[in-house]
């Protein structure tokens, strides 16, 4: 490496910690890079679900790209968060609210998890906001009538009532088995086993951070995401209020006599 490149990666490091609360120690350069849990579609999904245009620049026509930097920890935590490109005041404080909504994968250097900058890109368009609320169904979030909302970003993994099938878990079993469609490809070679996915149930009952745990492979990954999208759920509670709960659920892909027979011709 000649003096040249090392001249700048010392500014560049020197500039990082300036930026970053003087953290240049801790930040490293990765093999492979940070992700949100689901990767780009996900974040894309999550964005369209769950952002509330704020009426003030939304009245305004005020849009754009909103970009927020951070500090991404090998614990996957988050800190150091700068905004780079503010579009107004009540534009930052729900692209904020929006980044805390999110959980990340860190990058990792040589194997390991390490710490990181990363930046995210939120685009709010006026223009587009009304499509995106008739393609979701609704302006304002709809929360249980006479319940709370914990209004933080905390996730729990112990409430006292976990997220639940409204109409419960035989009804959701039998949702499951009525709706799913083997994977041609699974059946070709087949392919058995479990597909867990995680995510996030908010406290709307919709889901976020939907993200694969267990993979098995021919398709059934992506069956196993396209049936988990169309389950809604009854929100977790925790101190008598809603609250953001971490789930895991599996799909069984068992080939069965109604399967193997249908493997030559068209799906049920």
């Amino acid at each position: 490496m000649n003096n040249t490149m090392k001249k700048f990666q010392l500014i560049l490091v020197f500039a990082l910690g300036c930026a970053f609360g003087g953290r240049a120690q801790e930040v490293s350069t990765v093999d492979v890079l940070p992700t949100n849990i689901g990767g780009k579609e996900e974040f894309k999904r999550v964005f369209e679900q769950e952002m509330v245009y704020p009426i003030p620049s939304f009245n305004k026509k005020i849009g754009g790209k909103e970009v927020i930097s951070f500090l991404l920890k090998k614990d996957s935590t988050i800190q150091d968060i700068n905004i780079d490109n503010s579009l107004s005041k009540d534009i930052d404080a729900e692209a904020l609210r929006l980044l805390m909504l999110y959980q990340w994968i860190p990058g990792m250097k040589s194997g390991k998890y390490v710490n990181s900058i990363w930046s995210v890109t939120f685009d709010f368009n006026p223009d587009k906001y009304s499509k995106i609320c008739k393609t979701r169904g609704f302006t304002k979030f709809k929360y249980l009538p006479k319940m709370k909302v914990d209004s933080t970003s905390k996730v729990y993994t112990n409430p006292e009532q976990f997220p639940m099938y409204p109409k419960g878990n035989f009804a959701l079993q039998d949702f499951i088995k009525e709706n799913l469609e083997y994977p041609r490809q699974a059946q070709l070679t087949n392919i058995q086993g479990t597909v867990v996915l995680r995510f996030v149930v908010e406290p709307s009952g919709l889901m976020t951070n939907i993200g694969i745990q267990k993979s098995v492979g021919g398709g059934c990954d992506q069956e196993a995401l396209r049936l988990l999208k169309m389950i809604n759920w009854y929100p977790g509670k925790y101190d008598s209020k809603l609250v953001r709960v971490q789930m895991t659920f599996p799909f069984y892909f068992i080939l069965n006599e109604e399967f193997k027979d249908n493997s030559s011709g068209e799906q049920k």
